[in-house]
């Protein structure tokens, strides 16, 4: 009998850890003016992180050939998130901008804000992150 207690609780730690609370992040990113070059896609998880350079939970850059690209976060534990976007359409690995720092290339944001002064809050831009999550963000 106690062979089997034991083999129960280890099934039963074996299953809650392969059932691991992770899900997945799929971002399209639509309104895309030239279909070259890459788009940064930085993924944040930390509201004093976001949205820093360098400071990215995940960052992937997508090659960009058409008016809209995809990717999908795999794997991301279940949480709170945010997403900023950059389309660098010259593949020089900067968000080029003006002399008074607006971005002359697609920028975006999950949600969908549109920043006034400065880039947007992580409470204004975060979402949540269950099992599947499909997002949208349009370039501005």
């Amino acid at each position: 009998m106690r062979i089997f207690i034991i083999i129960i609780i280890i099934l039963a730690t074996f299953w809650n850890s392969s059932t691991a609370q992770e899900g997945t992040l799929k971002v399209k990113v639509t309104n895309i003016e030239k279909a070259s070059g890459t788009m940064q896609i930085g993924l944040y998880n930390l509201a004093s992180q976001f949205p820093q350079k360098g400071k990215e939970y995940k960052k992937v850059r997508v090659r960009v050939s058409d008016k809209e690209t995809t990717y999908t976060f795999k794997n991301l534990p279940k949480g709170e998130y945010a997403v900023a976007l950059y389309h660098d359409s010259n593949s020089d690995g900067e968000c080029n901008t003006n002399w008074v720092g607006v971005p002359t290339e697609g920028y975006g944001f999950s949600n969908n804000v549109m920043p006034l002064l400065s880039a947007p809050s992580f409470w204004r831009t975060k979402f949540s992150v269950a099992d599947f999550k499909a997002i949208s963000i349009a370039l501005r």
